[in-house]
């Protein structure tokens, strides 16, 4: 039984925004400036995949445990500027937090999991009432490892007291759904962001929306 629904945020609950294209190439550049052999990376590589095999070679060449802490901070803070330019015009996509309260009205548990920090995601919370709107708000700084690994999302659902059969991710990207697959959690797409219906259907999404109206429509239905 659905008992609770996880949302991503940029392109999900707020207009996308994020210069993501710059945060990726500049991840990038960082890791290979370092010492990252340029042939390891591959131009489908986002941030969370250069991370990860820039951890794995690093760390595997002699880069002790606390050099490499001291880069993904270095990493963090180039990602955390990038961020807070776009927090500072983030804006509700239409109708979001309408059919949000309408869910919350059904008794469902509600979350937002974002790979945004949290500096930022304070300086959206400022602009947009996301706070009072949902139980828990959780950034990549509180999870144990960010998306697409499934822990932030193992943490949501143990947080809201569900299990992860119990809990739908709702999100427009890729990475959304590969997180999701690794937690063992259904995924729905919505096409409000920078993915495509056909691109999340091949990722795993077992429904697809033009708007979170679908998603609202579909969970009524479930429930009734």
């Amino acid at each position: 039984m659905l008992k609770a629904l996880v949302f991503d945020m940029d392109g999900t609950i707020t207009h996308l925004t994020l210069p993501l294209e710059d945060m990726r190439t500049d991840t990038k550049e960082y890791y290979i400036t370092k010492g990252l052999p340029l042939e390891l990376l591959e131009p489908a590589d986002g941030i969370s995949s250069t991370t990860g095999k820039a951890r794995d070679y690093f760390l595997n060449n002699g880069v002790s445990i606390e050099e490499w802490d001291q880069m993904e901070s270095e990493v963090d803070e180039i990602l955390s500027r990038h961020e807070g330019f776009a927090a500072a015009t983030a804006t509700p996509i239409k109708g979001a937090l309408e059919i949000v309260m309408k869910l919350r009205n059904l008794g469902l548990g509600l979350a937002i999991l974002t790979n945004n920090g949290r500096p930022a995601l304070d300086m959206i919370m400022r602009q947009i009432p996301l706070r009072e709107n949902f139980d828990i708000i959780q950034t990549r700084h509180e999870s144990p490892k960010p998306k697409p690994y499934p822990d932030g999302l193992l943490k949501v659902a143990s947080d809201l007291g569900v299990f992860p059969s119990e809990i739908v991710y709702v999100g427009d990207a890729l990475i959304d759904a590969t997180a999701a697959k690794r937690a063992g959690i259904e995924f729905w797409g919505v096409c409000t962001g920078e993915t495509a219906a056909d691109v999340l259907y091949d990722a795993g999404a077992s429904r697809v929306f033009s708007s979170l109206q679908g998603v609202y429509e579909t969970v009524l239905s479930a429930l009734g």
